[in-house]
């Protein structure tokens, strides 16, 4: 019997090592109602120990949810926040479809997106590909989002709020006793923000044992710098210092690793987990 196992549920995905389950990736629902999200992400997300890395419903900024990808202004459209319907400009993320591929050792979902307005005004059509890889150390979350624009140039303007991004769960953050540290050996909030790292890990305890999650951005990424808060939400932003330009009939690909991992930083080959990432076109 394989180790790893992928059930598809009406609005997700869920992922097993040896029975254990460790992930799920929601595809989104845009009825309101008790299963409203406007776009897809990862929750909940289990470290090989099964202890919840992130949170979906921060007590600040609730739309942090786990593990996302988002971004507040693409030619003035909001794809980012989506927990208030009163904001202006809101667009949204729609799961289009999905193929998916599972081995004895990994699982792969290739997904189809249409970022759109409230008004059903197409803007991008997304090709995101996850791969999942776990381990009893560590487990391997690649994805990839290829973005399109659907008529004409597309302006992703300057914005904190993008791109892909992660939420830990409390007592992870800094605030409670957690700890960041980047590539460069820059920690926290202080020394991590609008910093240029191969890499950022946020670690600490949950129920009792250390815990970390590290976001990974390709070297074939645009430059992006990481955004990094204290109390508890860090992404890789390719619009953190000025905006993006897609020209019509261009692609936009970027490639992201998620390492969920047992221990702190200090406790994993993170920087070997990268370079075999950065070996990948």
């Amino acid at each position: 019997m394989s180790d790893v196992r992928l059930v598809e549920e009406e609005l997700r995905f869920k992922f097993y090592y040896k029975g254990q389950f460790c992930l799920a990736y929601n595809k989104g629902c845009l009825r309101w109602g008790d299963f409203y999200l406007s776009r897809p992400n990862f929750f909940p997300v289990y470290s090989p120990s099964g202890r919840p890395v992130t949170t979906n419903c921060a007590y600040r900024y609730n739309h942090h949810r786990s593990i996302f990808i988002g971004h507040g202004k693409v030619n003035g459209v909001n794809f980012f926040h989506d927990n208030n319907p009163t904001r202006p400009n809101l667009g949204d993320i729609a799961f289009e479809g999905a193929e998916a591929e599972t081995t004895g050792t990994a699982v792969s979902l290739r997904t189809r997106n249409g970022w759109a307005t409230k008004a059903g005004e197409r803007v991008l059509t997304e090709r995101r590909e996850i791969a999942w890889t776990p381990g009893d150390q560590a487990h391997v979350l690649d994805v990839s989002s290829a973005l399109t624009p659907c008529a004409g140039d597309v302006t992703f303007e300057k914005e904190t709020h993008a791109y892909f991004g992660i939420r830990v769960a409390d007592t992870i953050d800094v605030e409670d006793g957690g700890r960041v540290v980047n590539s460069n050996g820059q920690e926290n909030e202080e020394g991590a923000m609008n910093q240029l790292a191969d890499w950022v890990d946020y670690s600490g305890v949950v129920a009792g044992g250390p815990v970390g999650v590290t976001l990974m951005s390709h070297p074939s990424n645009p430059p992006s710098p990481y955004f990094v808060r204290n109390y508890g939400t860090f992404l890789s932003n390719f619009t953190l210092r000025g905006p993006y330009v897609l020209k019509a009939g261009e692609t936009l690909t970027q490639r992201f690793r998620v390492l969920i991992h047992e221990g702190r930083a200090e406790d994993v080959d993170i920087a070997g987990y990268y370079e075999e990432f950065a070996r990948r076109t």
